[in-house]
């Protein structure tokens, strides 16, 4: 049955409002200070929201409450090259110009969109992953040595790795990746190691498997595809 203009309209508000109880609405103009970055991506927030909770295991992604601050955050979020798989990260925030420009960190970010105010395991992950990205080292260091949450072991120490990575240190996060079974947002962090060392041919091989292993529908699986083909057409 087609819908009414008047239904169609209700219907719009009750998904707006539906939002803004969430946090994933789009601040209404002027409502966000400072105001938008110059280099802001201008994200959908629902979007980059849904793409960082399939980071986790299906069971805990009902289980993070969006922070107070996504929606603003998302106005002041920059561009990175090389996107990390990991908690706190999405495919939209690749930039294709750093990418080429061999930009394998993000940049450490001013702030973040406010820390979860449970305690249960999963949002001390989330936690470890938002300062992290703020470059919040040891506060980072901190929350992951909080969790023993066996169901999350894979998810700890991808986001250890996450952290050395972000610092620097690409051999270290590597071995911790390669210790970790072969899921796809594990290849394709492996992928980025290893074309973070050269060996284009085999991250080429390796983001193939990690798109593989998403569904077409997630937006993971697709920037997997991104990085095959941009590695795949450079000399090895």
């Amino acid at each position: 049955m087609e819908m009414s203009v008047a239904q169609i309209v209700r219907q719009a508000l009750q998904n707006l409002a539906t939002r803004r109880e969430t946090n994933l609405a789009t601040p209404e103009s002027g409502a966000v200070e400072p105001h938008m970055a110059v280099d802001s991506l201008a994200l959908e927030p629902a979007l980059a929201w849904q793409a960082t909770l399939e980071v986790l295991p299906k069971p805990f992604r009902t289980q993070l409450i969006t922070p107070a601050g996504w929606a603003a955050w998302m106005e002041r979020l920059p561009a990175t090259g090389w996107v990390v798989h990991a908690l706190g990260e999405f495919p939209q925030r690749l930039d294709m110009e750093s990418v080429l420009k061999d930009d394998f960190v993000s940049p450490v970010l001013e702030d973040h969109p406010g820390l979860p105010t449970g305690n249960s395991s999963v949002d001390q992950l989330f936690s470890a992953a938002l300062s992290r990205q703020a470059g919040q080292w040891r506060q980072a260091q901190q929350y992951l040595d909080r969790l023993t949450e066996t169901c999350l072991v894979e998810s700890v120490i991808n986001e250890r790795a996450a952290l050395a990575w972000q610092q620097g240190d690409r051999r270290a996060a590597e071995k911790l990746w390669e210790s970790c079974p072969p899921l796809p947002g594990i290849l394709y962090n492996r992928a980025l190691a290893r074309c973070a060392a050269g060996q284009l041919n085999v991250a080429s091989e390796l983001f193939s498997r990690a798109a593989e292993g998403w569904p077409e529908s997630s937006p993971w699986h697709h920037l997997a595809r991104v990085c095959e083909l941009t590695v795949g057409g450079q000399p090895a």
